[in-house]
């Protein structure tokens, strides 16, 4: 078993050599002897190499690929090779896997599981009292729930957004005047908050797009640290550094309206969903 993340999020991990060598390094650390011959190609290739008095170093793209070209390892293997792949629906990937069997899935086949996660976000929302400060009756509760089910079409982030709109309502009566009024695409949705982001007052605005800035131009995930310094720092038309900060995480996450998250685990900011990052590209 071989498994690789990509993030595109990171650049190691959208990097097609580092993704082929670490699947081979491995598929060739194996303890049975099925990969076997992979583990003697890449002997020959040190060999090869080392005939030719070069020092040791990682495979190139050329030779990786032709490691672990998908139809030659099914076509040359003595046994089963399994290969499962999950994408979106991009079409440069799924040309490459035209000739494979392919199960597409629909926003109708994850129906029980979008139920589940609104159900559970109206619930989270009103214990942390971010919805109506915790006090919500039933009979709204349940129009939240039976209203968002069928307007998120099955898209977990557009789910997650249309609860974060109602947290932002003050009563029960605006929550059931907008319920039908919310934003039907993630496009939509993304429009709404980011023209809510440029009409903020102060220096607001210009954080929240210098943190954009960051997360999407930095050659690797800053830490939370660095990037709360980074997006209070501004250079003015003479060149001169100023400051206007300075910034803390939940600030930060205030003023851009969830396009953002803290990853706790890893101590960085990062966009709260790929096409938060797409979008963004798109300004």
């Amino acid at each position: 078993l071989a498994y690789f993340y990509c993030n595109r999020a990171e650049p190691s991990r959208r990097d097609p050599r580092k993704i082929l060598c670490t699947l081979i390094q491995q598929l060739v650390q194996t303890d049975s002897g099925e990969d076997a011959g992979l583990l003697t190609h890449v002997v020959d290739i040190y060999k090869k190499r080392e005939g030719k008095g070069q020092k040791s170093a990682q495979l190139s793209l050329a030779e990786a690929r032709d490691l672990l070209c998908l139809n030659h390892v099914i076509q040359t293997s003595k046994n089963v090779v399994k290969i499962f792949v999950t994408t979106r629906m991009d079409m440069d990937i799924l040309n490459q896997f035209e000739n494979f069997p392919r199960i597409e899935l629909q926003p109708d086949d994850n129906v029980s599981d979008i139920n589940k996660f609104v159900l559970a976000k109206v619930q989270s929302s009103i214990k942390d009292r971010l919805l109506l400060h915790g006090d919500v009756s039933n009979e709204v509760k349940k129009e939240i729930y039976n209203i968002l089910c069928q307007r998120c079409k099955g898209n977990f982030q557009l789910a997650a957004l249309q609860v974060s709109f109602l947290c932002e309502m003050q009563s029960e009566s605006d929550i059931k005047r907008n319920l039908t009024t919310l934003p039907d695409t993630l496009k939509d949705i993304y429009n709404e908050l980011y023209n809510g982001i440029l009409t903020q007052k102060g220096t607001a605005p210009r954080i929240a797009l210098n943190a954009f800035r960051w997360i999407q131009c930095s050659k690797e995930p800053l830490s939370s640290e660095t990037l709360l310094d980074a997006v209070t720092v501004e250079v003015d038309t003479a060149g001169e550094f100023s400051q206007i900060g300075p910034a803390r995480v939940k600030q930060l996450l205030t003023i851009c309206r969830n396009l953002i998250i803290l990853d706790k685990k890893l101590n960085t900011f990062r966009f709260a969903h790929l096409s938060v990052d797409e979008y963004l590209e798109t300004k």
